[in-house]
């Protein structure tokens, strides 16, 4: 799903019960009306593809990073309203 600042949905695709929604992003990232300043997602989005799309796109990836990588330099308010 892809919301809005304020949590209102903008697009969605119902996954498979058992897939994994991550190939599914890029395509909503680009059903986006216009591009977005951060793009903030949980650590199941960890991957240097999909954040290199959104770097391309020209927005910024606010998503975790797996245990060996470097911490994500994001403003904490971002951080701290993940969820």
């Amino acid at each position: 799903m892809i919301a809005d600042g304020r949590g209102r949905t903008i697009a969605f695709r119902l996954a498979p019960g058992q897939a994994h929604e991550l190939p599914h992003a890029i395509s909503r990232l680009d059903e986006l009306p216009g591009v977005p300043k951060w793009v903030v997602g949980d650590s199941g989005y960890t991957s240097h593809t999909f954040r290199e799309h959104i770097w391309t796109m020209g927005a910024r990836p606010a998503i975790p990073p797996q245990r060996h990588e470097a911490a994500v330099a994001c403003p904490c308010w971002i951080d701290n309203n993940r969820n």
